[in-house]
């Protein structure tokens, strides 16, 4: 049977691939995944893989590229390819996409195919040069050890023309089901009641890890710096960040306008993105963030970084308002322009539906399937 290995850092990360592996069982492949099961709690297996015949692998891998765990993954990632015969390797999340090709390059000469999928590089136009020296350099030389790369977004799409690689694709993410979400019912009253949050508040909803990258302070300080009691602002999800989150939130007099509902299964999430009046992607660098997609599915205007992926399908004045990342009073005045101009956000409304239909997983899964079958009229 061919044997096809998903390398991952987290288990949790595999959630967004499990079409890719659908596709790839579909296809008569058995599917192997190789990642750290044993990292913090939300990073878990969450059950999405229950009853799917995907054949689970501990490998230790760390966080972050200094991390002392990534040389005992080294280790178990060359033996893992040592005990198996993998047609082909998909490799996601730049720490285990990285050691695996590296312990992989060996195996490419008796006929492994490595496909590697970047879901946001570290560096990028609006990031500082320190990222672009460290990191850069490491992608551009890791690509001669690779097939296929696959990136998600427009620009990371053209950083990789120059690389020495065989094969340069580009996906617009892993896909999202935006009819579905666009037809889900919503008791907006009713939703935002369980959170005490008055029918006539102006609620803005951020999706994602609580984490320095995805930035929410800078909405907490914008909020805090316009002080208004109507507007209320819902984090959905877990992380690190969460006290510190809170704590600025004190400081500033507005816990009380602060929600944070911790880890929600996703049809909730999807209600809460038709019950907000404004979605927030703040993100320092961001790939591309399903969950600006998923809010504009569900009709939402955003305000966002002006950055990396967001800028894809955060279109400044046609989806809503692009920000400077680093600038609370940029997030202020948008959020400000967008309470009371009700004409400016119906416009933005009325665009994001269309705009997310760009990133459908139909398209997305073709795409995918057609990258895929590339790999097996070379063989």
């Amino acid at each position: 049977m061919k044997q096809a290995l998903v390398v991952a850092t987290v288990f949790r990360f595999l959630n967004f691939e499990k079409s890719d592996i659908e596709i790839l069982q579909s296809m008569g492949y058995e599917v192997h995944a190789a990642t750290n099961m044993r990292e913090a709690k939300w990073l878990r297996d969450d059950g999405i893989f229950d009853g799917n015949p995907i054949i689970r692998h501990q490998i230790d891998f760390g966080r972050t590229p200094f991390s002392k765990l990534n040389l005992r993954a080294y280790r178990q990632i060359k033996e893992l390819l040592n005990t198996y015969n993998f047609n082909i390797i998909h490799c996601h999340t730049p720490v285990a996409a990285a050691i695996t090709r590296v312990a992989a390059r060996t195996f490419r000469r008796k006929g492994t195919y490595v496909i590697y999928t970047s879901h946001g590089f570290h560096f990028h136009k609006e990031s500082g040069l320190k990222n672009w020296i460290l990191y850069y350099p490491i992608e551009s030389f890791l690509a001669r050890w690779t097939d296929m790369i696959i990136t998600i977004n427009r620009e990371d799409f053209s950083v990789i023309r120059k690389f020495k690689v065989k094969e340069k694709r580009y996906i617009p993410g892993v896909g999202v089901d935006v009819e579905h979400i666009h037809n889900v019912k919503t008791n907006r009253e009713k939703l935002l009641r369980e959170w005490g949050i008055p029918d006539n508040a102006f609620v803005i909803l951020s999706i994602g890890e609580l984490s320095e990258r995805k930035n929410q302070s800078v909405i907490i300080r914008a909020l805090g710096d316009i002080n208004n009691d109507k507007i209320y602002y819902i984090l959905c999800g877990t992380g690190e960040k969460q006290a510190e989150l809170q704590r600025l939130a004190r400081e500033k007099g507005i816990e009380d306008r602060i929600i944070f509902t911790g880890q929600k299964d996703h049809e909730y999430v999807i209600r809460l993105c038709h019950a907000a009046d404004l979605g927030a992607i703040p993100s320092v660098i961001e790939g591309l963030g399903l969950a600006g997609i998923e809010m504009l599915a569900a009709g939402t205007p955003l305000i966002g970084s002006g950055v990396h992926g967001i800028k894809d399908y955060l279109i400044d004045g046609e989806t809503g308002i692009a920000c400077d990342p680093y600038d609370s009073s940029d997030f202020r005045d948008a959020i400000i322009r967008l309470m009371w101009d009700r004409e400016e956000l119906e416009t933005y409304r009325k665009n994001a539906y269309k705009t997310a239909k760009r990133f459908d997983i139909n398209r997305s899964k073709k795409m995918m399937k057609k990258n895929y079958e590339s790999v097996e009229r070379r063989k």
